[in-house]
């Protein structure tokens, strides 16, 4: 048998298995459509599922765009609808999450009701379409209000909807045509028939908020430098914990606040955390990070007082300057004095009140998902 014979019925082979394989996943796929997960969305997409850590180049001005942000704002109707109103049943979490003016949302309009056992039966594996979240949710036949859909309830109708903005960008045509076809294939499971909104609108609607979050995404730093000695890492956690700071997850960041209201997170150079003899490695700087959207305007403080994240993280600052020999710098390395600091403080507060008038508050549910 000659070599180009050989290599031919070689690549019939290899042809035939290919075409077996193919036909074997497309079976596979008609027989479980919805057993797509988290992990093979972020292998495909590329796209990261953990939230990066805020970064600022000039953490000292803040001033924005007052006309863009200004017409931005104007498109945003906060819903003030009874629907949506806090449910306090003994046990359940029944707070809906769903809101019309951050997600698209698409009605599922069923014959007759349905348990939330038949319907969590059916509901998706997975919460993500591309880059954005997805979520479906139930109108409680008792409690007349949306809610997650729970077991032991009865639901006359289903919402499906996908945020429409986060960190990652807007909605787009391809993530909405996703969402389309998984919903529908939600409410054919369900038996219900879907009313989606218009694309053009969505995807348009997408980009006019995009514009919105672009202007209020403030991630505010504060370095500090040790102005004569290396610290060591005991040293440094000595002091941040004195100042009332907590371990984080990540190693080389420590909290101010719980992990559900963090404060104010402080951080040192992550090579020098991961290294293998922590202790061996000399730390001359460290980050002080305020994510403005996600904290109150009026936050809790370790102390139990409420007060200004901004002023709260200053103090500590000053307070951990004062007791590790350090200074205030810039991306720079130049020094920021209290003056810079306090016209910093000062243009927040417009930060505050534009997030306010469209009631998209600081660290507010809504505003915590949008900035994510």
């Amino acid at each position: 048998m000659s070599f180009r014979l050989q290599l031919l019925l070689v690549g019939l082979v290899v042809l035939a298995y290919l075409g077996a394989r193919w036909w074997w996943l497309e079976r596979k796929l008609e027989q479980n459509p919805a057993s797509e997960t988290d992990d093979d969305l972020q292998a495909t997409s590329g796209l990261p599922l953990e939230r990066l850590e805020p970064t600022m180049s000039n953490p000292i001005g803040l001033a924005q765009d007052d006309a863009v942000a200004g017409e931005a704002a104007s498109l945003l109707t906060p819903s003030n609808s009874s629907e949506f109103a806090d449910l306090s049943v003994a046990g359940i979490d029944r707070r809906p999450v769903l809101h019309p003016q951050i997600d698209c949302i698409a009605m599922l309009d069923m014959d007759e009701a349905s348990t939330g056992e038949f319907a969590l039966s059916h509901m998706p594996t997975t919460h993500r379409i591309g880059s954005k979240t997805w979520r479906v949710e139930g109108f409680n036949q008792a409690a007349r209000a949306w809610e997650p859909v729970t077991a032991g309830q009865t639901y006359d109708y289903f919402q499906a909807g996908i945020q429409l903005v986060n960190r990652n960008g807007a909605l787009n045509d391809v993530e909405f045509s996703e969402f389309v076809a998984k919903a529908s294939h939600l409410a054919e499971s369900l038996g219900a028939s879907a009313d989606f909104p218009e694309m053009i609108s969505e995807v348009a609607r997408a980009k006019e908020l995009e514009q919105f979050t672009l202007a209020h995404d403030i991630r505010l730093s504060l370095n500090l430098h040790a102005k004569r000695a290396a610290w060591s890492f005991a040293y440094l956690q000595q002091h941040v914990q004195r100042a009332g700071f907590v371990a984080g997850v990540i190693p080389g960041r420590w909290v101010l606040g719980s992990s559900e209201h963090e404060l104010i997170a402080l951080t040192i150079d992550s090579q020098a955390a991961m290294a293998d003899d922590v202790e061996a490695v000399p730390i001359r700087k460290l980050t002080l990070l305020l994510d403005v959207p996600q904290v109150a305007r009026g936050a809790a403080r370790s102390d139990g007082s409420v007060g200004k994240p901004f002023d709260a993280m200053c103090d500590v600052a000053i307070r951990l300057c004062a007791g590790m020999e350090a200074a205030i710098v810039d991306e720079q390395g130049l020094a920021v004095d209290v003056q810079a600091l306090q016209r910093t403080a000062s243009e927040l507060e417009a930060v505050y009140d534009r997030l306010d008038n469209v009631g998209l508050s600081a660290g507010s549910a809504l505003a915590k998902r949008l900035f994510s």
